[in-house]
């Protein structure tokens, strides 16, 4: 079995570092990590079978299935509104969402500050031809960030806090004023299809790092810390804009109409290049 993960990805990582804890769930399987930038590379290497399961924010499945790739969700997470945000330079003039009028602003194409930009966007009462979005991974938007060759940075944690911490930053927004967020655990349908109990052990198995994260906070940072190079007061101050726990749990017809809405949106704004039925890619987890 093959678990995809990014720096994001708490609960995967700390499966991965105390393979103890998924190994409960899966006995007898071995387990293989593969680290990407963002969901979009991710959900890629999922559609074609090199990776089993994966979390990702909400847009990159949408992005997906609307290119015809091979996926399905399984289950759901809550996004912390805090842990995505809107970043300037401390010293920059932008100071309202409707300063962002003709600036270039850097982020990850199909991820979830896709999403976040499209909300800002009309909460600002602008359209897309009105900026200019700078498509970079999140390592080079950083670089590109830093240099100032853009003026504001769509970014999700850690990189939101390394950033803050380092002081050349603030956030001029975050997700707090939108509706609920929320990230997926997305898998290969084919996969399923030979391991159906596989999705309803993957659940489990993050729930239980997603509690073991809480009760052993201190350890949690550490691991963190040391799993993707940050500070352990970086790494505190992630840990802090999760919820307590963050546990998954099967997509209920709320989640489903919140994805569906975000496509239907994307859909008449020609962001995506077909229209989507969400439900369609909605995996029903045996129990």
């Amino acid at each position: 079995m093959v678990i995809g993960y990014q720096k994001s990805s708490l609960n995967s990582i700390t499966l991965k570092s105390d393979p103890q804890l998924l190994q409960q769930h899966f006995p007898n399987t071995h387990i293989a990590w593969k680290e990407f930038p963002a969901g979009p590379q991710l959900l890629e290497a999922l559609s074609v079978g090199s990776v089993d399961f994966g979390s990702v924010g909400n847009t990159p499945p949408i992005f997906a299935q609307s290119g015809n790739k091979n996926l399905t969700y399984i289950a759901y997470e809550k996004s912390h509104p805090k842990s995505l945000g809107l970043l300037v330079a401390k010293e920059s003039p932008i100071q309202s969402l409707q300063d962002l009028k003709g600036k270039r602003i850097a982020l990850q194409r199909g991820s979830n500050a896709h999403d976040l930009l499209d909300k800002i966007l009309q909460k600002a009462n602008l359209t897309w031809s009105e900026i200019e979005p700078i498509w970079l991974a999140p390592a080079d938007a950083r670089a590109a960030f830093d240099k100032k060759t853009v003026d504001a940075w769509l970014i999700w944690e850690p990189f939101q806090s390394v950033a803050l911490q380092n002081g050349h930053a603030r956030v001029l927004t975050d997700a707090a004023p939108f509706e609920q967020g929320y990230s997926f655990i997305i898998a290969n349908p084919d996969f399923l299809k030979l391991y159906p109990q596989a999705a309803r052990q993957f659940i489990a198995a993050s729930n239980a790092a997603a509690q073991w994260v809480v009760d052993h906070h201190d350890q949690a940072v550490k691991l963190y810390s040391q799993a993707i190079g940050v500070s352990p007061n970086i790494a505190d101050i992630v840990l802090q804009k999760r919820y307590q726990p963050s546990l998954l749990a099967t997509l209920t017809p709320n989640v489903v109409a919140a994805q569906q809405s975000i496509a239907d949106r994307f859909s008449a704004e020609k962001l995506i290049p077909q229209s989507i039925e969400v439900a369609k890619f909605v995996y029903t987890v045996q129990p």
